[in-house]
């Protein structure tokens, strides 16, 4: 699980963020889980581009690199 710090002392997983909104300022946005809407201490554009950055997680990368490999071999099981 990865976890990004939104606002001091409050940090949610990156896999919950569902929408960033902009905040009442330039300086600040808005976080959307299912939950809870979290008021962020990033700019809008800066939340987007850590959350970008965080996106691809190795255990992802590493499962499509496996199913890749399961498409050039072929199936067996048939």
């Amino acid at each position: 699980m990865q976890y990004i710090e939104v606002a001091k002392g409050l940090s949610i997983r990156v896999d919950e963020v569902e929408a960033v909104g902009y905040g009442v300022s330039e300086l600040t946005s808005k976080v959307y889980t299912h939950h809870n809407v979290y008021d962020s201490t990033f700019p809008y554009r800066v939340l987007l581009k850590l959350l970008e950055k965080r996106d691809v997680r190795p255990e992802e990368k590493r499962s499509e690199e496996e199913l890749n490999v399961f498409k050039r071999i072929g199936n067996f099981a048939g």
